[in-house]
């Protein structure tokens, strides 16, 4: 029997945790609980407060959230819910599990838990009605407390008739305090969490809580005019998350406009980008140049005028650019030459260039 003929249609598995970051572990046991215990689907639900790490310093709700779309969006079993973080406050599981139930029809619902957690679950808010209303799935590993887990089951089947599916929890010894703590120590955390979520993780080190507010800001508007434009999505995500990678959070010469060679350089060198079209997104997003690909025009619009930018006019020159791409990028481009003129900098070449090809259109 094939292992995806196990699929039960109509069960879904409800993985809960901080997810800071989100790890291969992780990703590892949601899918073997997928697998081995039958789910048709996996939702990911990030807490805002753990009820048992209340004191602990995570990462804001909206990045957990970020990282867990960047690491599930090739798999099309897995989803997120937002349940416990658009609630706010400490995170009850019981709470949690019937808001989902409901929310998703009466669907059965099976919790997916590590060993530990598992084998303290007296200790959870309504521990009773948690194991009599809800089906669980258990990673266990072969040498770690898997006796004390297979006798807990055991007693729980025993006294509540709960589905208890012990699955393999692959053997991988990972966490993610380790590696935020590789992160801190400059270490290399590549293979312990997914490409896309390295890249997230490495750009926000570098380059400050304020910029990085601003280049979420660049991703969700670059993305949202990909959509609108017909340019890939994934792509413009990309670019607009390493657009600012060359700047320096403490100021000093790397601000300048030359930035933003310095970050293609880096896309290309330390996370192995190679598209040429991404690349260039990156290297001319403060400049601008003759011969803009869409994706290039999108990264240059959105990093000018997302919803963190208050200058005068921003208004109107973000309509133009969400209305059509040619015009918004003129309109962008003379107002950045008459800014660079008023402050005594010079005009690029390749922003000359510009605004006389998009003259001609």
């Amino acid at each position: 029997m094939f292992e995806e003929d196990r699929i039960e249609e109509g069960r879904i598995g409800v993985f809960g945790g901080t997810f800071d970051p989100v790890h291969t572990g992780h990703l590892l046991l949601a899918e073997t609980a997928r697998v081995q215990a039958g789910l048709s689907r996996v939702v990911f639900m990030p807490a805002h407060i753990q009820p048992f790490k209340q004191e602990a310093e995570t990462s804001s709700d909206d990045d957990r959230l970020r990282m867990l779309g960047l690491a599930i969006s090739d798999n099309p079993h897995f989803g997120i819910t937002s349940i416990e973080t658009d609630k706010g406050g400490v995170s009850y599981t019981i709470d949690s599990l019937r808001a989902l139930r409901e929310e998703y029809g009466g669907a059965r619902i099976c919790f997916i838990i590590g060993t530990d957690m598992f084998l303290m679950i007296e200790k959870w808010k309504e521990a009773e009605a948690l194991v009599s209303e809800f089906d669980f799935a258990v990673g266990v590993r072969p040498g770690y407390r898997h006796d004390e887990a297979v006798e807990k089951a055991g007693e729980l089947r025993e006294a509540h008739g709960t589905r208890i599916d012990l699955v393999e929890n692959p053997p991988i010894d990972l966490s993610s305090t380790e590696i935020r703590q590789r992160i801190r120590d400059g270490e290399t955390i590549r293979y312990r969490v997914p490409e896309s979520v390295r890249r997230f993780l490495l750009v926000r080190e570098k380059v400050g809580e304020k910029r990085f507010a601003h280049t979420k800001r660049v991703i969700d508007l670059a993305t949202a005019m990909a959509a609108r434009f017909g340019e890939s999505v994934e792509k413009a995500g990309l670019a607009a998350l390493l657009h600012d990678y060359g700047k320096d959070p403490g100021g000093g010469v790397e601000n300048d406009l030359g930035h933003g060679g310095m970050a293609a350089e880096a896309a290309a060198s330390e996370f192995g980008v190679a598209d040429v079209d991404v690349l260039n997104a990156i290297r001319y997003h403060t400049t601008g140049r003759a011969g803009m690909s869409r994706l290039e025009r999108i990264v240059f619009l959105a990093d000018t005028v997302e919803p963190g930018r208050t200058y005068d006019s921003i208004a109107r020159l973000r309509d133009t650019c969400l209305d059509d791409l040619d015009s918004g990028a003129l309109t962008v481009l003379v107002e950045l030459k008459k800014y660079l003129l008023m402050k005594g900098l010079e005009v690029s070449a390749d922003t000359e260039a510009a605004i006389a090809e998009l003259s001609r259109k």
